[in-house]
């Protein structure tokens, strides 16, 4: 479960996303060049997913609308099974060099329509963001939004009202988080505001309707930012709620002058 917004602020374009988890995953920040093109990802080493930005401003963030299968994925993995290709679609994304291939990475994966990455996507340059809603019943919905405005995408369906979550309490919190985080975005000044306020709580600690979620079956665990304009990846680590924080795995090669800038922080509210 997963909040993931875009928004122009003072002439800086930002992707984010609070990354919500049913386990404490053991995180990395993978620094390295994929086909010629510096890349910078957060990666969950048990998991394989990635999420990031290039060297060109090209970023994307993800929400899933494959929840069953997304809140069991660690349990899946730890009992033998392969993680999922959703962290090689999204690695695969983040190297393309022009936003228009990122797009067609997103549509689609090794050829296949049927292989691209699904859910509520956000790929974006500093100067254009597209939304991309699609399931494995669902057609591609594509959107390119006004950037002076926050788009916020949860846990359902926003164009296909089947998708996701659509009922009970955590349709209801789906619904209240894009909500809280609307709001919330709209009044933030500065970019670098835009995690403190996504962690922003309006009701009781453990309420599942909070942005930052800090219930016994799910909890935020890290948080991304993404500032396109001037290529710097923002990483916020709940320390508690994480396992282990392996670090920057810095692969660039030796001499190289790296064009994105890493900031990690450690936080626990």
């Amino acid at each position: 479960m997963c909040v993931i917004i875009s928004k122009e602020i003072n002439n800086k374009f930002i992707l984010a996303k609070n990354r919500d988890r049913a386990y404490k995953p053991v995180l990395e920040v993978v620094h390295t060049i994929l086909d010629g093109v510096e890349v910078a990802y957060l990666h969950d080493i048990t998991t394989d997913w990635s999420e990031g930005m290039n060297e060109f401003g090209i970023g994307v963030v993800n929400s899933a609308l494959l929840v069953g299968h997304d809140e069991a994925e660690h349990k899946i993995v730890k009992k033998g099974g392969k993680p999922g290709m959703d962290g090689v679609k999204m690695r695969n994304i983040i190297k393309q060099k022009t936003l228009k291939d990122a797009i067609r990475s997103c549509l689609m994966f090794k050829g296949k329509s049927q292989l691209a990455l699904k859910g509520h996507t956000f790929v974006s340059s500093p100067n254009h963001m597209i939304s991309i809603e699609t399931t494995s019943k669902h057609k591609p919905d594509i959107q390119t939004h006004n950037m002076k405005s926050p788009v916020v995408r949860t846990n359902h369906g926003y164009v296909f009202t089947d998708a996701g979550y659509t009922h009970g309490i955590k349709y209801l919190s789906s619904k209240m988080r894009k909500i809280s985080a609307e709001k919330t975005i709209e009044r933030t000044k500065d970019w670098t505001e835009v995690a403190p306020a996504m962690r922003k709580q309006y009701f009781e600690r453990e309420s599942q309707l909070n942005m930052r979620r800090n219930t016994q079956s799910m909890f935020t665990s890290s948080q991304t930012v993404m500032n396109l304009t001037d290529r710097i990846l923002q990483i916020e680590l709940f320390q508690s709620k994480v396992q282990e924080f392996k670090g920057i795995n810095n692969q660039l090669p030796k001499g190289y002058k790296p064009k994105i800038r890493i900031l990690i922080n450690k936080v626990d509210v």
